[in-house]
Protein backbone atom coordinates (compact mmCIF):
# COMPACT_ATOMS: atom_id res chain seq x y z
CA UNK A 1 0.00 0.00 0.00
CA UNK A 2 1.36 3.43 -1.02
CA UNK A 3 2.05 5.78 1.91
CA UNK A 4 0.68 9.33 1.99
CA UNK A 5 3.51 11.81 2.56
CA UNK A 6 3.39 14.77 4.92
CA UNK A 7 3.58 17.17 1.93
CA UNK A 8 0.44 15.59 0.47
CA UNK A 9 -1.29 16.02 3.80
CA UNK A 10 -0.35 19.69 3.76
CA UNK A 11 -1.93 20.17 0.35
CA UNK A 12 -5.14 18.47 1.44
CA UNK A 13 -5.24 20.54 4.59
CA UNK A 14 -4.85 23.78 2.68
CA UNK A 15 -7.72 22.77 0.39
CA UNK A 16 -9.97 22.03 3.35
CA UNK A 17 -9.16 25.25 5.19
CA UNK A 18 -9.69 27.35 2.06
CA UNK A 19 -13.18 25.92 1.68
CA UNK A 20 -14.06 26.79 5.27
CA UNK A 21 -12.74 30.33 4.79
CA UNK A 22 -14.79 30.73 1.64
CA UNK A 23 -17.92 29.68 3.48
CA UNK A 24 -17.28 32.37 6.07
CA UNK A 25 -16.83 35.12 3.46
CA UNK A 26 -20.01 34.28 1.60
CA UNK A 27 -22.31 34.80 4.58
CA UNK A 28 -24.49 37.86 3.93
CA UNK A 29 -24.31 40.72 1.46
CA UNK A 30 -22.23 43.77 2.27
CA UNK A 31 -23.39 47.30 1.31
CA UNK A 32 -22.02 50.83 1.37
CA UNK A 33 -23.98 54.10 1.19
CA UNK A 34 -23.44 56.18 -1.94
CA UNK A 35 -24.86 59.20 -3.75
CA UNK A 36 -27.66 58.60 -6.26
CA UNK A 37 -25.92 60.14 -9.27
CA UNK A 38 -28.99 60.10 -11.54
CA UNK A 39 -30.87 62.61 -9.37
CA UNK A 40 -30.71 66.18 -10.73
CA UNK A 41 -31.72 69.70 -9.69
CA UNK A 42 -33.89 71.86 -11.92
CA UNK A 43 -32.16 73.70 -14.74
CA UNK A 44 -28.84 71.85 -14.96
CA UNK A 45 -27.07 69.89 -17.68
CA UNK A 46 -25.76 66.31 -17.54
CA UNK A 47 -22.62 67.54 -15.75
CA UNK A 48 -24.88 69.29 -13.19
CA UNK A 49 -23.80 72.77 -14.34
CA UNK A 50 -26.57 75.39 -14.46
CA UNK A 51 -28.15 76.09 -17.85
CA UNK A 52 -27.90 79.49 -19.51
CA UNK A 53 -30.77 81.91 -19.01
CA UNK A 54 -33.56 81.26 -21.47
CA UNK A 55 -32.52 77.69 -22.32
CA UNK A 56 -35.45 75.81 -23.85
CA UNK A 57 -35.99 72.39 -22.35
CA UNK A 58 -34.56 70.74 -19.24
CA UNK A 59 -32.59 67.50 -19.75
CA UNK A 60 -33.98 65.98 -16.55
CA UNK A 61 -37.41 67.54 -15.92
CA UNK A 62 -40.60 67.54 -17.97
CA UNK A 63 -44.08 69.01 -17.62
CA UNK A 64 -46.28 65.92 -17.77
CA UNK A 65 -49.54 67.82 -17.34
CA UNK A 66 -50.59 71.48 -17.59
CA UNK A 67 -53.87 73.45 -17.75
CA UNK A 68 -55.52 74.13 -21.08
CA UNK A 69 -53.79 76.99 -22.85
CA UNK A 70 -50.27 76.27 -21.60
CA UNK A 71 -47.37 74.60 -23.36
CA UNK A 72 -45.56 71.65 -21.82
CA UNK A 73 -42.27 72.98 -23.18
CA UNK A 74 -39.91 74.15 -20.43
CA UNK A 75 -37.78 77.30 -20.27
CA UNK A 76 -35.07 77.93 -17.65
CA UNK A 77 -34.61 81.38 -16.12
CA UNK A 78 -31.76 83.10 -14.28
CA UNK A 79 -31.34 86.56 -12.78
CA UNK A 80 -29.45 87.81 -15.83
CA UNK A 81 -32.63 87.59 -17.88
CA UNK A 82 -34.62 90.06 -15.80
CA UNK A 83 -38.26 89.12 -15.26
CA UNK A 84 -39.54 87.25 -13.37
CA UNK A 85 -36.73 88.23 -10.98
CA UNK A 86 -37.21 91.97 -11.37
CA UNK A 87 -40.93 91.77 -10.70
CA UNK A 88 -41.09 89.43 -7.71
CA UNK A 89 -38.80 88.18 -4.94
CA UNK A 90 -37.84 84.84 -6.49
CA UNK A 91 -35.06 82.84 -4.83
CA UNK A 92 -31.83 84.14 -6.35
CA UNK A 93 -29.29 82.33 -8.50
CA UNK A 94 -27.01 79.61 -7.13
CA UNK A 95 -24.40 77.43 -8.80
CA UNK A 96 -26.62 74.38 -8.20
CA UNK A 97 -29.96 75.09 -9.92
CA UNK A 98 -32.13 77.50 -11.92
CA UNK A 99 -35.86 78.19 -12.12
CA UNK A 100 -37.89 76.34 -14.75
CA UNK A 101 -41.42 76.94 -15.98
CA UNK A 102 -43.68 76.58 -19.00
CA UNK A 103 -42.35 78.37 -22.08
CA UNK A 104 -45.50 80.36 -22.86
CA UNK A 105 -43.30 83.48 -22.96
CA UNK A 106 -39.87 84.50 -21.69
CA UNK A 107 -41.35 85.59 -18.33
CA UNK A 108 -42.96 82.19 -17.62
CA UNK A 109 -46.52 83.55 -17.66
CA UNK A 110 -49.11 80.78 -17.65
CA UNK A 111 -52.83 80.08 -17.17
CA UNK A 112 -54.27 79.26 -13.78
CA UNK A 113 -54.25 75.61 -12.81
CA UNK A 114 -52.06 72.69 -11.81
CA UNK A 115 -48.60 72.06 -13.27
CA UNK A 116 -47.02 68.64 -12.80
CA UNK A 117 -43.22 68.68 -13.08
CA UNK A 118 -41.56 65.25 -13.25
CA UNK A 119 -38.02 63.97 -12.97
CA UNK A 120 -36.77 60.37 -12.83
CA UNK A 121 -33.79 58.66 -11.23
CA UNK A 122 -32.43 55.13 -11.39
CA UNK A 123 -31.79 52.88 -8.38
CA UNK A 124 -30.30 50.01 -10.36
CA UNK A 125 -27.31 48.80 -8.36
CA UNK A 126 -28.68 50.28 -5.12
CA UNK A 127 -30.78 48.80 -2.33
CA UNK A 128 -34.04 50.68 -2.91
CA UNK A 129 -35.25 50.21 0.67
CA UNK A 130 -32.27 52.24 1.97
CA UNK A 131 -32.78 55.23 -0.34
CA UNK A 132 -33.59 58.71 0.90
CA UNK A 133 -33.74 62.18 -0.61
CA UNK A 134 -33.08 65.46 1.19
CA UNK A 135 -33.50 68.79 -0.48
CA UNK A 136 -35.26 72.09 -0.79
CA UNK A 137 -37.78 73.51 -3.20
CA UNK A 138 -39.54 76.74 -4.11
CA UNK A 139 -42.50 77.35 -6.38
CA UNK A 140 -44.74 80.07 -7.84
CA UNK A 141 -47.48 80.20 -6.75
CA UNK A 142 -47.93 77.21 -4.49
CA UNK A 143 -45.97 73.96 -4.26
CA UNK A 144 -48.73 71.70 -2.98
CA UNK A 145 -47.38 68.16 -3.17
CA UNK A 146 -44.38 65.95 -3.90
CA UNK A 147 -45.11 62.46 -5.22
CA UNK A 148 -42.75 59.49 -5.41
CA UNK A 149 -43.86 56.83 -7.86
CA UNK A 150 -47.36 58.29 -7.77
CA UNK A 151 -47.69 58.27 -3.98
CA UNK A 152 -47.84 61.38 -1.78
CA UNK A 153 -44.61 61.67 0.22
CA UNK A 154 -46.22 63.72 2.97
CA UNK A 155 -43.99 66.74 2.33
CA UNK A 156 -45.79 69.87 3.51
CA UNK A 157 -47.18 72.38 1.04
CA UNK A 158 -45.01 75.45 0.50
CA UNK A 159 -47.90 77.91 0.61
CA UNK A 160 -48.86 80.51 -1.96
CA UNK A 161 -46.49 83.42 -2.47
CA UNK A 162 -43.47 81.86 -0.73
CA UNK A 163 -41.31 81.73 -3.86
CA UNK A 164 -38.76 84.06 -2.28
CA UNK A 165 -37.53 81.41 0.13
CA UNK A 166 -36.56 77.75 0.17
CA UNK A 167 -38.61 75.05 1.90
CA UNK A 168 -36.61 72.05 3.12
CA UNK A 169 -37.85 68.46 2.93
CA UNK A 170 -36.80 64.85 3.43
CA UNK A 171 -38.19 61.73 1.75
CA UNK A 172 -37.14 58.59 3.63
CA UNK A 173 -40.14 56.26 3.41
CA UNK A 174 -38.46 53.01 2.31
CA UNK A 175 -41.75 51.62 0.97
CA UNK A 176 -41.98 54.33 -1.71
CA UNK A 177 -38.67 53.65 -3.46
CA UNK A 178 -38.47 50.87 -6.04
CA UNK A 179 -35.69 49.04 -7.86
CA UNK A 180 -34.83 50.56 -11.23
CA UNK A 181 -36.51 53.76 -12.45
CA UNK A 182 -38.30 55.99 -9.93
CA UNK A 183 -40.59 58.97 -10.70
CA UNK A 184 -40.48 62.14 -8.60
CA UNK A 185 -43.26 64.69 -9.25
CA UNK A 186 -43.58 68.26 -7.99
CA UNK A 187 -47.14 69.60 -8.14
CA UNK A 188 -47.46 73.37 -8.47
CA UNK A 189 -50.71 75.36 -8.53
CA UNK A 190 -50.71 78.69 -10.36
CA UNK A 191 -53.03 81.68 -10.24
CA UNK A 192 -52.97 84.04 -13.26
CA UNK A 193 -49.42 85.24 -13.91
CA UNK A 194 -46.04 83.56 -13.75
CA UNK A 195 -45.40 80.02 -12.56
CA UNK A 196 -42.13 78.18 -11.95
CA UNK A 197 -40.33 75.48 -9.97
CA UNK A 198 -36.91 75.30 -8.34
CA UNK A 199 -35.34 72.21 -6.70
CA UNK A 200 -32.00 71.28 -5.18
CA UNK A 201 -31.78 67.60 -4.23
CA UNK A 202 -29.35 65.07 -2.78
CA UNK A 203 -30.13 61.33 -2.72
CA UNK A 204 -28.28 58.46 -1.08
CA UNK A 205 -28.73 54.69 -0.92
CA UNK A 206 -26.69 51.62 -0.08
CA UNK A 207 -24.91 50.06 -3.03
CA UNK A 208 -25.70 46.41 -3.67
CA UNK A 209 -22.53 44.46 -2.97
CA UNK A 210 -21.35 41.72 -5.30
CA UNK A 211 -22.34 38.34 -3.84
CA UNK A 212 -19.39 36.09 -3.00
CA UNK A 213 -19.21 32.86 -4.96
CA UNK A 214 -20.74 29.99 -2.98
CA UNK A 215 -19.27 26.49 -3.57
CA UNK A 216 -21.45 23.87 -5.20
CA UNK A 217 -22.78 21.19 -2.80
CA UNK A 218 -20.64 18.54 -4.52
CA UNK A 219 -17.52 20.66 -3.97
CA UNK A 220 -18.38 21.12 -0.31
CA UNK A 221 -18.86 17.36 0.16
CA UNK A 222 -15.54 16.59 -1.51
CA UNK A 223 -13.74 19.17 0.62
CA UNK A 224 -15.36 17.85 3.80
CA UNK A 225 -14.26 14.29 2.99
CA UNK A 226 -10.74 15.46 2.22
CA UNK A 227 -10.58 17.45 5.43
CA UNK A 228 -11.79 14.49 7.43
CA UNK A 229 -9.19 12.27 5.81
CA UNK A 230 -6.46 14.74 6.75
CA UNK A 231 -7.53 14.62 10.40
CA UNK A 232 -7.46 10.80 10.49
CA UNK A 233 -4.06 10.57 8.79
CA UNK A 234 -2.58 13.17 11.15
CA UNK A 235 -3.77 11.10 14.13
CA UNK A 236 -2.13 7.95 12.73
CA UNK A 237 1.15 9.75 12.12
CA UNK A 238 1.07 11.21 15.64
CA UNK A 239 0.65 7.72 17.15
CA UNK A 240 3.78 6.57 15.30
Amino acid sequence: MKMITRSAIGILAIGGISTVALLGLSAGDRAQAATINSLYNTGVDNAKAVLSDGTIGDPHYSLVSVPTGSTTEIRSRREAGGAPYDASPYVGDTTLSTWIGPNNDNQLNAPSGTYNFQTTFDLTGYQASTAQITGRWAADDNGVQILLNGVDTGVASIGAGNFGQWSNFTINNSALFVAGTNRLNFIVVNTPGRTALRTELVGTADVVAAVEAVPEPSDLLGSAIAFGAVVLIKRKLTKK
